[in-house]
């Protein structure tokens, strides 16, 4: 190629020059596209991942409240019997027909004359409120056993057993009939 003037050189920078091409510009965008949906997918896992061991650690803490709550006043007496030998009777059960608007009552107050009714109204206060994410109203339900194990006499015997032992099963059913339980010694 002959030289005029430098017009040849002009005519090679301009086709150097032209910059992306229009399909070159389209899968650029797809790859940056595909890229953010992906980091937006992580991101709505980890999220999802994170609500649900939230939800595990609050059953969690209101089972330990429970079980606490019962370790601390298992002497207490309603009608001269006491705490634990009641609720061996009379489990405590706390089923939730809808969630939000259709829960018992919230008390706050709990001026009973007794620790048993006062402990039991504080329970279901607490696991009536929405504090744990309801889903499916049928399957959500809270329950407290307690069973006594003895050598003889006892709901539950073990042979060689001389000490009575009370045992607590606090059983939360959650969302999608994923059930926590959490089982402690009482005496």
């Amino acid at each position: 190629m002959q030289k005029k003037n430098g017009k040849v050189d002009k005519k090679l920078k301009k086709i150097c020059e032209k910059g992306v091409s229009l399909i070159e510009a389209l899968v650029a965008t797809a790859i940056i596209g595909i890229g953010f949906i992906a980091v937006f997918q992580m991101v709505q896992y980890s999220v999802r991942s994170i609500d649900v061991s939230g939800e595990r650690t609050k059953a969690t803490y209101l089972a330990g409240m429970v079980a606490e709550d019962l370790y601390s006043d298992r002497e207490q007496e309603k009608e001269s019997v006491k705490f634990i030998d009641y609720l061996i009777k009379n489990p405590w059960t706390l089923k939730t027909a809808q969630c939000g608007s259709n829960t018992p009552t919230i008390i706050t107050n709990f001026s009973k004359d007794n620790a048993v009714d006062n402990k039991t109204d504080k329970w279901t206060s607490r696991m009536a409120k929405d504090y744990l994410k309801c889903k499916d109203a049928t399957s959500q339900s809270k329950e407290l056993n307690v069973y006594k194990i003895c050598d003889t006499g006892c709901a539950v015997t073990k042979a060689g057993e001389f000490d009575e032992i009370y045992v607590g099963k606090m059983e939360m059913k959650l969302n999608q009939n994923k059930t926590k339980r959490l089982y402690f010694q009482i005496q």
